[in-house]
């Protein structure tokens, strides 16, 4: 999940920006207040917001593991381990069984 820098677009997943402190509610949604690494400036990081990109990215990380063969070369397979390592840090946020099924009969078909 990636957080973007208000002040100077510096861009990278929201965990290397410095927690700073728990911002909101659970009624209005939950958000982290952060420190960019680049610039020090304080940036708010939406849960909620961050949530809903993620399901939109998994769909797609899917749809590009599925497409990978066990016949493609090496760089297609590295590209399969980098995706099936994405999708499992992911699902650990998600807990989806079909997920966790996919991930699993891809690495099955892919790397046994």
């Amino acid at each position: 999940m990636d957080l973007q820098c208000r002040i100077c677009g510096y861009k990278d997943d929201y965990m290397e920006f410095a927690y700073l402190c728990k911002n909101g509610c659970p009624a209005c949604g939950e958000s982290d207040l952060r420190r960019c690494p680049a610039c020090g400036a304080e940036c708010v990081f939406s849960r909620a917001e961050s949530l809903e990109e993620e399901s939109e990215q998994i769909g797609e990380l899917c749809a590009r593991l599925a497409a990978i063969t066990r016949e493609a070369g090496p760089e297609s397979l590295k590209e399969g381990r980098q995706l099936l390592s994405r999708l499992y840090n992911m699902n650990l946020r998600w807990n989806d069984p079909e997920l966790e099924k996919f991930i699993t009969r891809r690495q099955k078909e892919l790397f046994l």
